[in-house]
């Protein structure tokens, strides 16, 4: 199978630089890696520039290397520029700190306000714990709890829960809250994007625990 080798203008192959410097084509690349001899990689291959190989070959060959012409600065026009000058007023940075602070202040009132306003300032814990009054069974593991024994009672269910259930039950409801706020907080951030509004973010409800998570959750029996 034929190699088609790549050609670009201005550029030589490490074969070709290795016959001009009369040096194996490793060699070649050993200079190339020491930074010697700069080249271009395209994938795997490295192209030598034709004015760096030559420079190199006098380098090797103790020739007089060629004198680079000083680079002429560009002059300037001494005309006045035609673009209309804007004046701006100097601000003070200090009072432009009261400023910035000022407005966030009144923005956190703000915002205090309407939690305030909604009832968002102390967390709502759909559960709470309670003594039995008369011998009551636990609604996950049917474990029966004595009187004066605490449980969980949840707040939309007429249910009853012993500690340990309870202790889960929460533990979950938490987790799910904890994935709620981290949608919530992400959703805050994208508010001021420019790109399009994310889809609205569902919040499901706790779900009720089927009978295998129940029988899962329940702990073994005590000989």
């Amino acid at each position: 199978m034929a190699h088609v080798a790549a050609v670009l203008p201005g550029y030589a192959t490490v074969r070709h630089g290795s016959d001009v410097l009369h040096l194996a084509p490793r060699s070649v690349r050993d200079l190339i890696y020491s930074g010697r001899l700069p080249s271009l990689r395209i994938g795997r291959l490295h192209f030598l520039r034709v004015t760096d190989l030559e420079l190199e070959r006098r380098r090797r060959l103790g020739l007089q290397l060629p004198h680079r012409q000083p680079r002429v600065p560009r002059a300037r026009t001494s005309e006045p520029s035609t673009r209309p000058r804007v004046e701006r007023g100097h601000v003070d940075p200090t009072r432009r700190r009261e400023r910035a602070a000022e407005r966030a202040a009144e923005r956190a009132a703000l915002v205090n306000e309407w939690a305030e306003r909604h009832h968002l300032d102390a967390p709502d814990v759909p559960f709470a714990v309670t003594v039995a009054s008369v011998p009551i069974a636990c609604a996950i593991c049917a474990r029966t709890l004595k009187p004066g024994a605490r449980i969980l009672q949840p707040a939309q269910a007429a249910t009853s829960l012993c500690l340990t259930c309870g202790r889960r039950v929460l533990l979950d409801w938490s987790d799910r809250r904890r994935q709620e706020a981290a949608a919530a907080r992400r959703l805050a951030q994208t508010l001021g994007a420019n790109a399009a509004p994310p889809p609205a973010a569902r919040i499901a409800p706790l779900a009720p625990l089927q009978p295998s998570e129940e029988a899962a959750m329940t702990p073994p029996s005590r000989p």
